[in-house]
C-alpha cells in the first residue's frame, strides 16, 4: 500500500512539472560597479537575460536562496537583508531585516519546500557558558518568514556546530533537509528538527568529495559532483620544505544513497571540469533529467548540463550576459512543484488515525476553494489539520451537512477529523 500512495504522489508530481514552465532564473553579478539582477538563464545556448530592469542589490550571500513557484518570487540575501523579487517584473517586493528572537546569528543553507511552502535553512548563533564563559557554535534548523525576516528554530537542541559549503537539498516527500558537514550527510526531520540520518560519506568505486548535491523530485534521489583531486610536490630550496600544491582534479557526476552515505559515479568518464561553482550553483531540470552546474568564473564562466541518466555531458555552453562576469544560484521553476509529504509526523499520529469513512463523505477531493462535509449522522464538531497534525480550525456544528471554506490553504495534505455520536473519524484531503 505505501508503495501504491507513493508511486500516486510520484506521477502527480511528474504531472505537475508539465503544468508550470521549467525556466532557469539565478543572479547574474557585475563587480564594477557591484550590482545584481535576478536573470533567467537559457542552458542550451547560455544566454542570461536580465529581468530586473535595475540592480537589485550590490552584494549577495552565497549560503541559500530560495525560488517560490506559487507566489513567482526569488528570495536571496543581499546588502540590506532578505529580498523578495517578483520574477515576472524583476523588481523588490519585500526587504527584511534577519531576526533571530533567541540571538544574533545568522540563516544559511537556505531553500524552499514546495509541499509545506516554507522556507528553511540552517540558524547558526553562538551560545556562552555564563559560568565559564566559553563561547561554542550552535545549529538548529528553522523556517525564515519572507516577508518579516523572523527565523523560527525548529530543533529543540542544536544539531551541529557548522557546514561545508558543499550544498543543500530538500526531500518533500520524506519531508527531510540535507547538508553536509563535510564528512558526513546529515537528514534533519523537518517536523521536529532531529536528526533523520547522519551517514558518514563513502565512495566505493572512486572519490573524495561530494558537493553541489541536490534533489531530484522524479526519481526521489540525491545527486551531485564526484570530485577528486590530485595535488603535486613542490620542492622549495630556500626553506628547503616540500609541499602539495594543488595539480588538478576528475570530477564525475554522481548520486548518494541518504541512508547509508554511499556515493556512486555515474559518469564512466570526467566531465572535463577542474574546479565549479559552490553552494547554490546546480539545479536539476526533472523533465529532461539533466543536472547543471556553474564552472568558472570571470570570463570562463560557462553552464555544464549532464544526463541523470548517463552522466554524459549534453551541453556546455559559456555564459553571456552584458556586463555580468558570474551567475549564481540557480533554481528551475518547476523543480519539485506540488510535491506532497509521503512521511507524516510521527508525534502527530494522524495518519494512523484513519478510519473507514462509512458515515462521512468529503468532497471534491483534491478540493480548491471549498469542501463539502457530509453525514449520515449529525456531526458535532469538524477539525481541520495540517499534515504534521498542527491544529488549523475548529468548527462547532450541529447538522448533516457542512461547507468548509478552502481557498486560503496552500497546496499540500490535511485531515479533516469529524466527530458525532458515535465517535470520531478521520479522512485525508489533498489541495
Amino acid at each position: 500500500m505505501k508503495f501504491i500512495i507513493f508511486t500516486f504522489f510520484l506521477m502527480l508530481s511528474l504531472s505537475a512539472f508539465s503544468q508550470l514552465g521549467n525556466t532557469m532564473y539565478g543572479l547574474a553579478r557585475t563587480p564594477n560597479p557591484a550590482a545584481v539582477y535576478v536573470a533567467t538563464m537559457n542552458p542550451t545556448t547560455g544566454i542570461a537575460t536580465n529581468v530586473s530592469p535595475t540592480s537589485v542589490s550590490s552584494s549577495i550571500n552565497l549560503t541559500g536562496a530560495a525560488l517560490n513557484p506559487y507566489s513567482n518570487q526569488f528570495c536571496f540575501i543581499g546588502d540590506t537583508g532578505l529580498k523578495s523579487i517578483d520574477l515576472t517584473t524583476g523588481q523588490i517586493t519585500n526587504t527584511a531585516t534577519v531576526i533571530n528572537p533567541n540571538g544574533t546569528g545568522y540563516f544559511d543553507l537556505f531553500r524552499f519546500n514546495t509541499s509545506d511552502s516554507l522556507m528553511y535553512g540552517l540558524s547558526r548563533r553562538n551560545i556562552t557558558n555564563p559560568q565559564t564563559g566559553v563561547v561554542t557554535g550552535s545549529m538548529y534548523l528553522a523556517t525564515i518568514d519572507a516577508n518579516t525576516g523572523t527565523i523560527n528554530e525548529i530543533s529543540p537542541n542544536s544539531i551541529g556546530q557548522g557546514f561545508s559549503y558543499s550544498g543543500s537539498a530538500i526531500d518533500p516527500h520524506q519531508m527531510v533537509f540535507y547538508y553536509s558537514n563535510g564528512a558526513q550527510l546529515v537528514g534533519l526531520d523537518m517536523y521536529t528538527g532531529g536528526i533523520f540520518s547522519n551517514p558518514t560519506l563513502s565512495f566505493p568505486n572512486g572519490g573524495q568529495y561530494f558537493d553541489n548535491f541536490t534533489y531530484n523530485c522524479s526519481d526521489t534521489s540525491l545527486y551531485g559532483l564526484v570530485r577528486t583531486n590530485y595535488y603535486s610536490q613542490v620542492y622549495d630550496p630556500q626553506t628547503m620544505i616540500t609541499s602539495q600544491v594543488f595539480d588538478s582534479a576528475n570530477v564525475h557526476l554522481g548520486k548518494v544513497n541518504a541512508m547509508t552515505g554511499a556515493v556512486t559515479k555515474i559518469s564512466t568518464q570526467p566531465i572535463g571540469v577542474m574546479a565549479f561553482s559552490l553552494n547554490g550553483s546546480s539545479t536539476i531540470d526533472p523533465l529532461n533529467m539533466i543536472y547543471y552546474f556553474i564552472s568558472g568564473s570571470g570570463s570562463g564562466i560557462a553552464i555544464y548540463g549532464v544526463s541523470l541518466q548517463t552522466g554524459l555531458l549534453v551541453s556546455q555552453q559559456p555564459i553571456s550576459n552584458t556586463g555580468a562576469l558570474y551567475f549564481d544560484m540557480i533554481r528551475i521553476q518547476n523543480d519539485c512543484y506540488e510535491s506532497q509529504p509521503t512521511r507524516f509526523a510521527s508525534s502527530a499520529a494522524v495518519e494512523d488515525q484513519i478510519l473507514k469513512t462509512t458515515n462521512v463523505r468529503v468532497y471534491p477531493n483534491p478540493f480548491v476553494d471549498q469542501i463539502t462535509i457530509s453525514s449520515e449522522i449529525q456531526m458535532q464538531k469538524i477539525e481541520l489539520f495540517q499534515a504534521n497534525g498542527s491544529l488549523i480550525s475548529v468548527n462547532e456544528i450541529s447538522g448533516k451537512e457542512f461547507n468548509l471554506e478552502t481557498n486560503h490553504l496552500l497546496k499540500g495534505i490535511y485531515f479533516l477529523q469529524v466527530t458525532n455520536s458515535k465517535g470520531k473519524e478521520t479522512v485525508k484531503i489533498i489541495k
